[in-house]
């Protein structure tokens, strides 16, 4: 290869960074000097070769301009070159700058400067040996021939003057550093919440100005940037394809059908990218047609006929998120070889292969007509006698690859939550418009499912063979245990006051909020959890309570509980003050007993938090505009799944315990905020502020 290695050390190397279709990233040295020219293609004897199918023996050049740039030409390609959105000319020199995405068939590449040169013009190197030394510089010395000058005394007291002055101003700025330096390391008063104990069963005059100890909030701040490059790094895949009919009014289009496109995006970047659902288009492979996004112009109703949920408009996807897109095009019946194109702005576009669809025949499929006739059998191949036939088979095209997004090696793998975690089944509750609906999600995404109408609140118990949840059917209105099959069913509590049901450790009691009392407290009790309408015991003052792993009790506080999330026993003993604001509410317990995670809107929206059980380490996990809430615990303790509406459609998220790795799970059927009945019955019915999810493994 021609590359010269002279800036193979230091801050002198350009590299073209390849990421090949397989998913392979490599970097090759870049032209060292001016009109050096390096070639791409498939054949072995390219500067880069081209593990690609789609790429040219031959494809591009690339070589350094005088002024230290880099262009590229196509040289007569199939598939030709794009830089950024833009395909360009054959057999011309197009320039290219830093950073800028390069496609090459379904190669992607750019060009990572040198630091050096960086915002200088690239020098040619000579071909000898490394750049030579730069001379030391040096102060001349008087020759023999000079005489000393009868000035020299007053010469050596202005240069004695000039040294005083400038050791007194040195000592000057000397002192102001170091004053400057006290006051910004000097102690700074940091603003903290505060809140006082109030020992269980002691009754409180007020909540104003109660506190109990210090508590530091940590908030999450903008990344430092990292070093290396700053990418967003998007991952399409595709899941599914299919053709739907167009209903004119009763009558289905026979000209024109919908293709449906499911795909899943992903950020393996270390900066943000903007999704929307118009930055897809669909075009046939010859660039002769392309359809644009037509999601937009259906109403909701018809996209939710159609099965049409994920639906996603501006929405911010952070290093390592993911989320599912359905896209909805409108085809003529014909036959097409589609290639689907990801455009966001700012982002390399992604080009993945549909292959050939046949809209005709898969609408007339859908429409229930005939299928059109198969390929005429061909006529039987004359053998002499004795000889036997050899049967003639049809070559079927081999599926070209897709491109596939890889990281390059300075960028950090984002912090994702472990697949380990993601198994097993979320419950959740979705209000119709009039009252709760409860659902069964699996967390892997392969499905949710409807458990129960007219329900919400759900609670697994410790093996997941049992939930209990709020029951708001006039014919059983209270607090119902069955098995997740859907048997043994128990009406353990039946006053419309009564909700939030959570099982104790060993499954045999759930203990309840309700505010069934005439002064409307909103107190706890507890029940059996296998004795249709039992007797009911009030444990003591509070709201929301959730039970661990461990038995110990989490709760919001009320009344002589004081305020803010509390931990104790199942009886309201050992208590301690995890949080101090009467904002927090939603509390779930870790598996292993020492966090407690909860939702607040104690900075004016809904997120979520989580601090240790004796109220330090409280760090804010979420800061999205839109509401997250809800969160609950994976078995294994390491994620923690919440719904959010973050993008548009409400769904179940999750991250890590840490609030790293967001990512969607699946989005829900509709809202999990409503009131049933009037809004201002607010003993029995506060929106989501005190609806839950369980996750069970």
């Amino acid at each position: 290869m021609s590359q010269s290695n002279q800036y193979q050390d230091g801050g002198y190397q350009d590299n073209i960074v390849v990421r090949h279709p397989s998913g392979k990233s490599e970097k090759f040295p870049g032209p060292a000097y001016e009109e050096e020219v390096l070639r791409l293609g498939r054949e072995l004897d390219n500067d880069i070769i081209l593990n690609d199918p789609r790429s040219s023996r031959y494809h591009a050049e690339i070589r350094r301009t005088n002024t230290g740039d880099l262009e590229i030409r196509d040289l007569g390609s199939a598939n030709g070159v794009l830089i950024g959105k833009n395909k360009i000319d054959p057999q011309v020199w197009h320039p290219i700058t830093a950073g800028q995405s390069i496609q090459v068939a379904e190669t992607r590449m750019f060009w990572e400067a040198a630091v050096s040169s960086q915002p200088t013009v690239a020098m040619k190197p000579s071909k000898g040996g490394p750049p030579p030394p730069v001379a030391a510089a040096s102060f001349a010395q008087p020759t023999a021939t000079q005489k000393d000058d009868s000035n020299m005394p007053l010469m050596a007291g202005i240069a004695a003057l000039v040294i005083l002055l400038l050791l007194i101003g040195g000592a000057a700025f000397y002192f102001m550093f170091m004053n400057q330096q006290n006051v910004a390391t000097g102690p700074q008063a940091t603003p903290v919440a505060t809140f006082t104990s109030t020992p269980a069963g002691e009754e409180t005059s007020g909540r104003e100005g109660t506190s109990l100890g210090e508590q530091a909030v940590t908030i999450p701040t903008d990344t430092p940037t990292p070093a290396g490059p700053q990418l967003a790094i998007p991952v399409v895949d595709l899941v599914n394809t299919r053709i739907e009919p167009i209903l004119l009014g009763a009558l289905p289009s026979a000209d024109k059908g919908l293709l449906l496109v499911d795909v899943r995006v992903q950020n393996l970047g270390n900066i943000p990218f903007e999704l929307s659902t118009d930055d897809f288009s669909v075009r046939t492979r010859d660039g002769k047609q392309s359809f644009v996004e037509a999601g937009g112009n259906t109403s909701p109703d018809g996209l939710k006929r159609l099965g049409v949920i994920d639906r996603f408009n501006e929405l911010n996807l952070t290093p390592g998120g993911s989320v599912p897109e359905t896209l909805v095009y409108e085809l003529p019946a014909d036959d097409y070889d589609l290639e689907l194109f990801f455009e966001p702005a700012g982002v390399a576009p992604i080009i993945l292969s549909l292959g050939e669809i046949e809209a005709g025949k898969e609408l007339a499929l859908a429409l229930g007509n005939p299928l059109p006739e198969d390929t005429p059998t061909p006529e039987p191949v004359a053998v002499a006698e004795g000889e036997t036939a050899t049967p003639t088979t049809t070559p079927t095209d081999t599926p070209e690859p897709t491109p596939t997004a890889t990281r390059p090696a300075l960028i950090p793998a984002p912090n994702v939550v472990p697949k380990s975690s993601l198994v097993g089944t979320i419950a959740y509750p979705v209000h119709d418009g009039m009252t709760y609906n409860l659902y069964f999600g699996q967390v892997d995404g392969s499905g949710s499912q409807f458990f129960r109408g007219q329900a919400s609140q759900p609670s697994f118990n410790a093996d997941g063979s049992r939930i209990a949840f709020r029951s708001w059917a006039n014919d059983s209105r209270g607090l119902i245990t069955m098995d997740t099959s859907g048997a043994n069913g128990k009406l353990v509590a039946t006053f419309i006051e009564d909700q939030l049901p959570t099982w104790n450790a060993d499954g045999s009691e759930v203990i309840f909020l309700t505010r069934r009392s005439g002064d409307r407290k909103s107190q706890l009790f507890k029940a059996s959890a296998d004795t249709e309408q039992g007797e009911a015991a009030m444990i003591g003052e509070g709201e929301y309570p959730s039970i661990g792993l461990n038995g110990q009790m989490a709760f919001r506080g009320w009344g002589n509980t004081a305020f803010g999330i509390r931990v104790g026993s199942a009886n309201l003993e050992d208590l301690e003050s995890s949080t101090n604001s009467d904002d927090d509410t939603a509390p779930a317990l870790s598996p292993d007993g020492e966090q407690v995670v909860f939702m607040s809107r104690r900075d004016g929206q809904w997120d979520i938090y989580v601090v240790n059980v004796d109220g330090s380490g409280m760090a804010r996990l979420t800061t999205d505009e839109a509401d997250d809430g809800l969160p609950t615990w994976s078995p294994d303790g390491n994620a923690l799944a919440f719904v959010s509406n973050r993008g548009g459609p409400w769904a179940i998220w999750v991250m890590t315990p840490s609030g790293d790795g967001k990512s969607q799970l699946f989005t829900m059927e509709g809202s999990p905020d409503g009131f049933v009945g009037s809004s201002s019955a607010t003993d029995s019915s506060r929106g989501w502020a005190e609806e839950r999810i369980s996750w069970t493994k």
